[in-house]
This record gives structure tokens, C-alpha cells and sequence, in this order.
């Protein structure tokens, strides 16, 4: 025989796939990405048909009809994939945590897709973000217990890790809500984060974590295709900003838990890779709450105050102002890897003060437009002609 090697029943194929983690890792953002490839059609019909869409106001950069469903079909690809990797490979403590993962994706998706179709008040939403988070951390006893020396806080007393925890949890949920306001920019996020994650569990030997990290990467692919539509164009709506906004959560308390007992150089300095990863959501987030406190308004009132929107008034196209955000997402994870082996508040000394000051360069240049009248996408187009 030519393949004499190949696996004859189940018990081989599963030995198989445990050997060859690459080919796994492969056969899982193929699944995700397949499955949310084929769903993706069905949930736009739907939309469609049943008049499932988004409506346009002063905010809104988008023409046209427009379904805002894109989180069905991401959900169906993270949780059917995740399923399947748990059930293969799982031992029965995290099959445990597999269910607990079902419980709290599966609740913030239906609040996800309700307040897509009916709309629901911040403080409900907020409510069901505290439960879902308080049963993840209470269900799979995965919290943030140290600061790792930050600010010279070591290890958390369990009184405050818990709801510190949960706190960090609703607060990458709304944040990463909040970023969710031109075409591919929550979904290139979310690619690239999960992306890094998957790198970082598999290289450090947790395996089937970076299996979810996969899931979702390949889930979220599927939906650019059609985000970046100019045909079956489908928005990720609050369903998928919730669903993916909690993978995100899950996978950087469980990075920070892990950090505390794995000895690899990964995880050093991990409160600030984690910052990295998610500075720009973190920082829109915190500099809008600040705005609209300052002008009596609730943190949850929408406006058009975002990074991603001053971006936009600069004249860039909304894939170049998503690419932007990219490449400056990608400057900050690289930055932290740097600055992984100095001492952890020396490191946050120099990483904070570059995050804020790059965050802050749009709304520099936005006033020197106003004054001098100059467009980004024209310097853009000047700097490619050049390049060429």
C-alpha cells in the first residue's frame, strides 16, 4: 500500500489529530470559517425578508438597506466548532467549562439578537452582562488573581479578584460594543486579537484554548467577506459585538489566569500585553465615557465621538481608516513583546504614555484640517502614487 499509515477507526483518527496540532489547528479555522461562510447567505435573506435591518441616522456612515444580523452567523461558527474541538478532545473538567462557556455565550446571544430586532436599554443589556460574566468566573473559577507587580499590586485578595474580574469582563464586552461603528473594524479587531491569542495558547501549550481562539478567528473572517459586501453586505449588530466582545473577555482572564502558573516567557508582563491587544478599544472607551460625562450625558448615549469616526472626517474610506487601527493595534502588541523582559511598571511607563498619544493623533489632525483644509485620503493616494 501506499498509505499504509493512514488511521482505520475513531480512536486512531483523534491520536492523529492530537499529533499533528498544526493540522488540527488548520481543520478548525477551515470548520469555522466554512460553516459561517454557508450560514452567512441564509441569515441575510432572513433579514431581508423579515425587514431585519439597520436603521440609518446622523451617526451612521452607511447607504441603503442593510441587515444587521452578522452575529448569527458567527455564533453558529464559534460555538458549533468549539463544540466539536471540546468533545474530541476534552477531559471531563473542561468539559465542565465547555458547558459553562455554552451558557454564557448562548445568553448573551439572545440578548444580542433581541436588541437587534427590538431594542433593549443599556442598563438590561448591562444587567445581563454582569450575570453572563458572573457565571463564567463563578462556573470555570477562572478570574484575574494578580496585577503581576503592576503599580505594585501582586496577588489579589478573592474578594476583590471576583468582581474585579467581572468588571474587566463587561468592560471588553461594551468596549469592544463600542468600536463596532464602521465596516470590518470590530471584525478585523477581533481577527487579529483571537489571531495573536491562538499564537500565544498554542505556543505555551495550551492547546485546546487556542482551538476557541481559532474558532472565532475563522468565524470573523467569514464575516469580513460579507461586511466588506458591496452586494450581500451584513453588519455584525449588537448579537455579534456581545458574542464576540465575551470570546475576547473569556480568552484574556483566562490569558491573566494562566500567567500566574505557566512558566514560559509568554506570559510575562501579561497585564500589559492584555492592554496591548485591546488598547484601542479600551482608550475610545474611556476618552467617550469622559466626554459624555463631562457634558452631563449617560457614558451610554451614542454620538459620533469614537477614534474610528474622527478618522472618517479625515477623509479616509472606512477599509483604510480599519487598516489604520490594524497597523496601530499591531505597533502596540509589538511594542509590549519588546518590552516584555524589563520590570513591569518601567514597561507600563513607556507603553501607556505611546498608546494615548497615538489614539490622540487623529483629533490633532482633525482640527488641522478644519484650519487648513487638507484630506487624508488625498495625502494617502499621493503616498501610494509615490510608492509605485
Amino acid at each position: 500500500m501506499i498509505l499504509p499509515n493512514l488511521p482505520t477507526n475513531k480512536a486512531e483518527v483523534l491520536v492523529l489529530l492530537a499529533d499533528f496540532k498544526l493540522l488540527t489547528a488548520f481543520l478548525t479555522l477551515a470548520t469555522s470559517l466554512s460553516v459561517t461562510l454557508v450560514i452567512m447567505p441564509k441569515v441575510i435573506a432572513i433579514s431581508l425578508e423579515k425587514d431585519l435591518t439597520a436603521s440609518t441616522n446622523g451617526r451612521t456612515s452607511h447607504r441603503g438597506i442593510i441587515p444587521n444580523l452578522g452575529g448569527i452567523g458567527v455564533f453558529i461558527g464559534l460555538i458549533l466548532t468549539s463544540n466539536i474541538a471540546f468533545l474530541l478532545f476534552a477531559s471531563h473538567e473542561q468539559l465542565i467549562n465547555l458547558i459553562i462557556f455554552n451558557i454564557v455565550l448562548s445568553l448573551l446571544f439572545l440578548v444580542g439578537v433581541s436588541d437587534d430586532i427590538m431594542s433593549i436599554s443599556p442598563r438590561k443589556k448591562l444587567f445581563f452582562e454582569l450575570i453572563a460574566a458572573i457565571i463564567f468566573i463563578s462556573g470555570t473559577n477562572n478570574y484575574i488573581g494578580s496585577f503581576n507587580g503592576l503599580l505594585g499590586i501582586h496577588e489579589l485578595h478573592y474578594a476583590i479578584a471576583l468582581p474585579f474580574s467581572v468588571f474587566v469582563i463587561v468592560l471588553i464586552i461594551n468596549a469592544y460594543n463600542l468600536i463596532d461603528g464602521i465596516d470590518g473594524l470590530a471584525g478585523s479587531i477581533g481577527v487579529l486579537v483571537s489571531g495573536v491569542m491562538a499564537v500565544v495558547f498554542f505556543l505555551s501549550g495550551h492547546f485546546l484554548i487556542s482551538l476557541i481562539s481559532l474558532a472565532l478567528v475563522g468565524s470573523l473572517v467569514a464575516f469580513l467577506i460579507y461586511n466588506f459586501s458591496h452586494k450581500r453586505k451584513i453588519f455584525l449588530g449588537d448579537t455579534g459585538s456581545l458574542v464576540v466582545g465575551f470570546a475576547l473577555a473569556a480568552q484574556m482572564v483566562l490569558y491573566l489566569n494562566l500567567s500566574l502558573t505557566s512558566g514560559t516567557p509568554l506570559f510575562k508582563n501579561a497585564p500589559l500585553f492584555v492592554m496591548a491587544l485591546l488598547s484601542y478599544p479600551l482608550l475610545d472607551t474611556l476618552r467617550v465615557f469622559i466626554v459624555r460625562i463631562k457634558k452631563g450625558q449617560s457614558p451610554f448615549t451614542a454620538d459620533r465621538n469614537h477614534i474610528h469616526h474622527r478618522l472618517i472626517d479625515l477623509g479616509l474610506s472606512h477599509k483604510r481608516a480599519t487598516m489604520v487601527v490594524v497597523l496601530y493595534t499591531l505597533a502596540m502588541i509589538a511594542l509590549a513583546y519588546l518590552l516584555n523582559n524589563m520590570p513591569i511598571n518601567a514597561a507600563f511607563a513607556i507603553l501607556l504614555p505611546v498608546c494615548m498619544i497615538l489614539v490622540g493623533v487623529p483629533f490633532i489632525l482633525v482640527r488641522k484640517k478644519d484650519s487648513h483644509g487638507y484630506h487624508l485620503e488625498w495625502v494617502w493616494k499621493v503616498a501610494e502614487q509615490e510608492g509605485s
